[in-house]
């Protein structure tokens, strides 16, 4: 019989549930570190600064955003997103355009470059991911399968759920996305 919620496994004292949690955990951090080699390098050769990829990254999520979603979503002031923006733009990432809905507002949205790059560290390691998955059995396949669907479930539950943090946190429409995807 399956443990529940409140059973404990062994003499840790620690439930059942917890335990599990942070098996899966460390399982999962062991994991990231076995692809992260194949997904930093388009991290490592990228010429941006820790907050250039973060408004890069929320540009991907969101499709655009204006001067003052970007500041929500980073906790800086509209004169560093700017700053941040310009520097980006002179790159050929990001694009500024007029909101057909408010002329006074500017969307910033990521330039066919930009998405290109998001897109490069999305997917870098996904060909090693592959060649793991490739070792595993249909039956063993269909158990990660389901789950990552249960997790992304989650995901999508929490998201429903939880009130808005300001830009940066995952609504169910991304969660949506990541399922499709």
């Amino acid at each position: 019989m399956p443990a529940t919620q409140g059973d404990v496994i062994g003499d840790t004292g620690v439930p059942a549930k917890e335990q599990l949690i942070g098996r899966i955990m460390q399982a999962q951090q062991r994991l990231a570190h076995v692809l992260a080699f194949d997904r930093s390098d388009p991290l490592l050769t990228a010429n941006l600064t820790m907050p250039q990829l973060k408004v890069l990254f929320v540009l991907s999520l969101r499709g655009g955003a204006a001067g003052h979603d970007l500041t929500a979503a980073m906790g800086v002031s509209l004169a560093t997103i700017t700053g941040i923006v310009d520097r980006l733009a002179a790159q050929n990432l990001v694009t500024r355009r007029e909101d057909p809905r408010d002329r006074r507002v500017r969307l910033v949205e990521l330039t066919p470059s930009g998405k290109e790059l998001i897109d490069s560290i999305m997917i870098a390691g996904e060909a090693h991911q592959r060649r793991i998955l490739e070792r595993l059995t249909a039956s063993e396949l269909e158990t990660v399968r389901t789950a990552v669907e249960l997790m992304l479930s989650a995901a999508a539950t929490e998201a429903a759920a939880a009130p808005a943090h300001g830009a940066t946190a995952v609504t169910v429409g991304d969660v949506t996305r990541a399922q499709k995807g």
